[in-house]
């Protein structure tokens, strides 16, 4: 097991009431979020300034059809302003902008798999991984153009 006087040290932290099964930094800011049950929606924190060791929320971002669905996978950037990449299901990926919480972006897809991760390429195109295998692209400057299979060599 880890020692925490001989394996690390804290150097800040913080409590959460819900369990947290993926946690972000969003680049270039003090911002950090997770995503984990009961629901799909994701809650901000920040990281305190250097006079302080503790991480505190900050808001919570709700998501579309959070009751019922699995925990968001989720991914960060910050090349325009703090984004967050979310989803748990093919149909309802989205980017909202972590400080506004305003949606800066929602895919199209009739397809309703899981996703098992995603993430940003760059500050134009999103890799989506479903559960089953399949990789889907997607462009942030089209909007409503629907997410397709990405070709992958065998």
């Amino acid at each position: 097991g880890l020692c925490p006087e001989r394996d690390f040290k804290v150097e800040c932290g913080g409590f959460s009431n819900r369990p947290v099964y993926s946690l972000k930094h969003v680049p270039d800011t003090s911002l950090l979020v997770t995503s984990g049950p009961p629901d799909s929606s994701l809650q901000v924190w920040q990281v305190s300034a250097e006079d302080s060791d503790v991480i505190k929320p900050v808001s919570a971002i709700p998501t579309e059809n959070s009751t019922g669905q699995p925990w968001a996978k989720i991914a960060t950037i910050s090349a325009r302003a703090p984004w967050v990449l979310h989803s748990s299901r093919l149909n309802s990926v989205q980017i909202t902008e972590v400080e506004s919480r305003k949606n800066v972006y929602t895919a199209a897809s009739r397809n309703s798999e899981e996703l098992s991760g995603l993430a940003f390429l760059d500050s134009n195109t999103l890799l989506l991984c479903c559960a089953k295998g399949q990789l889907c692209l997607a462009d942030v400057r089209q909007p409503q153009s629907p997410l397709e299979a990405a070709s992958v060599p065998s």
